[in-house]
């Protein structure tokens, strides 16, 4: 197991320094690592995030702690925060990243007609720039990664091994683009004449907001005119496709393998689980969350909680899973009860019928 391990030694104190809150304990313990609290040794700092998590760290070895509350039943050094999971975060990023240090451009970088890099680019082996492209400042580029013709990458930008932005797509300052992603693929675009079908040339682009974050395999197809956005600050995971003039927007959230259709609209905060499919043309309001595995088929109105397919209230959703399981019972019961009111419906149809009249002796 790989336990993260930073640079130099660093003590609680400077941790409390840096996340606030308040500190409880030795403010001089050294710390070197970062863990989980099963994971973790007396040189390691840890974190609890909740009361859940606290009954389970009775056992840790960890040597400090960032707890949501002061926990005086452990005899380890804490600092309590609103929010340890943001503080962890944070101690990452200080003593764990290491800081940026420019490597300037490779020989072996294929560079096309007045290409623009900003100061200080780390660009690696076997990357290829198309004509006019436009690098800003600290730019990374790992090897293999494509950029076409008159696209733009902002400052500070990552883009790792293999990544594809093709010809007239700009990408923002600060995002990260996580290997074998390709930005600006032909929308899947085809008008169907003669039993044939018919490529619509695909003459948009795509637009990155800065702050973005892309997984593995991303894909994000161009607009058939226009633009494709993805704004500000939007994390998408790994396999998620993004149809041709969709607009994602502000801080979303799009877990793994999910699938958006052309021409839908999906508001700030949203957040989408794994393995939904949202349909062509709708529009996801503002700080809507859809479970994973829905099957959006209709726009939805801001500031809701939505699962199933077709996508319906989460608490309708909750209760007709409830019933699932219950089905073959239901349907043997409902089956018996049928039965029963036939049964029934005999015997009263018999008790209500007219009784024949006797005749009297000796008349014909």
């Amino acid at each position: 197991m790989r336990i993260p391990t930073a640079s130099a030694v660093f003590n609680l104190a400077e941790v409390h320094r840096l996340v606030g809150g308040t500190l409880h304990g030795n403010g001089d313990k050294p710390l070197s690592s970062l863990a989980g609290l099963g994971e973790a040794t007396p040189d390691a700092l840890s974190f609890i995030a909740n009361d859940k998590a606290a009954k389970a760290s009775a056992g840790t070895r960890a040597g400090a702690l960032l707890v949501h509350r002061h926990l005086p039943e452990l005899a380890v050094p804490q600092v309590a925060v609103p929010n340890p999971l943001l503080a962890f975060a944070q101690v990452a990023e200080k003593f764990f990243v290491r800081p940026f240090a420019p490597r300037g451009i490779a020989d072996e970088v294929t560079r096309g007609a007045d290409v623009s890099i900003g100061a200080d680019p780390s660009i690696w082996p076997f990357v290829t720039l198309g004509d006019r492209v436009r690098i800003g400042a600290r730019v990374t580029l790992y090897p293999g990664v494509f950029i076409g013709a008159d696209s733009t990458i902002g400052d500070d930008t990552v883009l790792h091994p293999n990544v594809v932005v093709r010809e007239g797509c700009s990408v923002g300052a600060r995002v990260i683009v996580h290997s074998g992603t390709v930005i600006g693929a032909d929308g899947f675009g085809y008008v169907q004449h003669q039993g044939r079908h018919h490529k619509i040339p695909q003459l948009g682009g795509v637009a990155i907001g800065d702050d973005v974050e892309l997984g593995a395999n991303v894909t994000i197809d161009r607009a058939t005119l226009g633009q494709t956005v993805v704004k500000q600050g939007t994390k998408i995971d790994n396999l998620v496709q993004i149809a041709h003039n969709v607009t994602v927007g502000e801080h979303a959230i799009i877990v793994a393998q999910v699938g958006i259709a052309g021409s839908t609209t999906i508001g700030h905060h949203v957040m989408i689980g794994g393995q939904a499919g949202l349909a062509d043309h709708i529009h996801i309001g503002d700080q809507v969350m859809i479970a994973a595995r829905a099957g959006v088929n209709r726009s939805l109105e801001p500031n809701q909680i939505v699962s199933g397919a077709p996508v319906m209230p989460h608490e309708t959703w909750m209760k007709a899973q409830a019933v699932i399981p219950r089905l073959p019972e239901l349907r043997q019961l409902v089956r018996s009860l049928e039965q029963r009111v036939a049964l029934l419906e005999s015997r009263l149809a018999d008790a209500g019928a007219p009784k024949a009249k006797r005749r009297k002796p000796g008349r014909t």
